[in-house]
C-alpha cells in the first residue's frame, strides 16, 4: 500500500482548524444572544443592540473567511453547513434586534422566527461538526 500524500491531509487539518476558531467566535456571541433573548423584555434595548451586533460580526467574519478560502477537496458539505449556520445565525441577530421596534402580535411573530432561528443555526453547527468529525476520523472538540 503506498502512504497518502501528507499535504491534502495537513490542508484539511488547517482549514479544519481554522474553521472551528471562527466557529467558537460565532457561537460563543450567539450563546450570550441566547441568554439575553431568554431574559426578553427585561433587557434594555441598547445591550440587545450590543448583543446581537457581535453575532452579527462574527457571523460577517465567518462568511468572508469562507469566501476567501473554499473548502479543501471532501469539506464542501462541512463548508455549506458552516455557512448556512453563519447565515441563520446573523438572521436571527437581526429579528432579535427587530423586537424592540414592535409589540404585540408582531414582537410575537419575530420572537418565534428568532428562536426557530436560533434552533436551525445550532441544527447547522451539529451537522458540520458530525461531518467534519467523519472527515478527519476524529472527535471534533
Amino acid at each position: 500500500m503506498v502512504p497518502g500524500n501528507p499535504e491534502p491531509e495537513a490542508a484539511r487539518r488547517r482549514w479544519a482548524t481554522t474553521a472551528r476558531e471562527y466557529l467558537v467566535a460565532v457561537t460563543e456571541a450567539v450563546e450570550r444572544l441566547g441568554k439575553m433573548f431568554e431574559m426578553e423584555p427585561e433587557t434594555p434595548p441598547e445591550t440587545d443592540e450590543a448583543v446581537a451586533s457581535q453575532v452579527v460580526t462574527a457571523c460577517s467574519s465567518l462568511s468572508g473567511w469562507l469566501n476567501s478560502s473554499h473548502p479543501p477537496r471532501g469539506f464542501a458539505k462541512a463548508g455549506g453547513e458552516l455557512g448556512a449556520a453563519a447565515g441563520v445565525y446573523r438572521n436571527a441577530a437581526v429579528a432579535f434586534r427587530s423586537l424592540a421596534d414592535v409589540d404585540g402580535d408582531q414582537r410575537q411573530a419575530r420572537s418565534t422566527a428568532c428562536a426557530t432561528l436560533l434552533e436551525q443555526g445550532d441544527h447547522h453547527v451539529e451537522t458540520f461538526v458530525a461531518v467534519l468529525a467523519k472527515k478527519l476520523g476524529d472527535a471534533v472538540p
